[in-house]
């Protein structure tokens, strides 16, 4: 393990538990429903049995919990004990139905072409080497498989002027508005140090991972770069109005 990697497992681990509250707000009222319909929109067509999807950077397990409760064949895997116990504990009475592994997301331990689909969460820009991850992804769909990505440019007002004065005013905006903000948590420090040593804050994305995407293979890759506005709340489009997030599809 590189001391990075082991610096990215120690900070979300502890982090677990108040990022598990955080995820676990957005089940409610609708917002799951919309998540999971969006998800499911870009799965490819169903064949009798139920799709076999794998979550990587499951986190507290949110994509997994929604994805089984719909019957879908779930694997989830993170590198993070702490997050693993957090989405065992999420899953409630579908625990069972969902197979979590302990994973590094760049080297997964799984056969060739094994997936229907794979579903990420707000973790590519905290990859030492996404591009490689990237590539082990590929390997690991079948052949018309799918790999649905959503993401935002985490921290890169960290390498660019403008960018940390629009995050600074969303912090601003937060008080106006009198709601909470995500910008500020405990340790956030640390992730901000541990965000200067990772490439994609420098990058621009969505346009680097169209990019590395094709050229590992993938026949068809697609983005929408609108997708917080449909998959996010009042509440974080104003604390995310600098960093909004953006859906890419890849199909093998």
């Amino acid at each position: 393990m590189s001391e990075l990697l082991k610096s990215i497992e120690q900070y979300w681990s502890k982090r677990a538990p108040s990022y598990s509250d955080y995820i676990l707000k957005t089940v409610e009222n609708d917002w799951e429903d919309i998540w999971a319909e969006t998800l499911i929109a870009g799965f490819p067509a169903e064949s009798g049995e139920p799709l076999r999807v794998l979550d990587i950077g499951t986190g507290p397990g949110y994509y997994a919990l929604i994805l089984a409760k719909r019957g879908f064949d779930v694997t989830a895997v993170d590198y993070s004990e702490g997050m693993l116990e957090a989405a065992r504990r999420n899953a409630g009475e579908y625990a069972d139905s969902i197979a979590f592994a302990r994973m590094d997301a760049h080297r997964l331990d799984f056969d060739d072409n094994s997936f229907d689909a794979i579903v990420t969460r707000n973790l590519t820009w905290n990859l030492e080497d996404p591009a490689k991850a990237y590539a082990d992804w590929y390997r690991v769909l079948r052949p018309g498989g799918r790999m649905l990505n959503y993401d935002a440019n985490w921290y890169a007002y960290l390498f660019d002027e403008k960018k940390r004065k629009e995050y600074e005013q969303d912090r601003l905006n937060t008080v106006q508005k009198g709601i909470p903000d995500h910008g500020y948590y405990e340790d956030g420090k640390i992730m901000e140090e541990i965000s200067k040593s990772l490439p994609l804050g420098r990058l621009s994305r969505p346009q680097w991972d169209m990019v590395t995407l094709l050229n590992i293979g993938f026949s068809k890759v697609s983005v929408d770069t609108t997708a917080s506005s449909f998959l996010l709340n009042d509440e974080e489009k104003v604390n995310y109005a600098s960093t909004p997030g953006f859906l890419i599809c890849a199909e093998k």
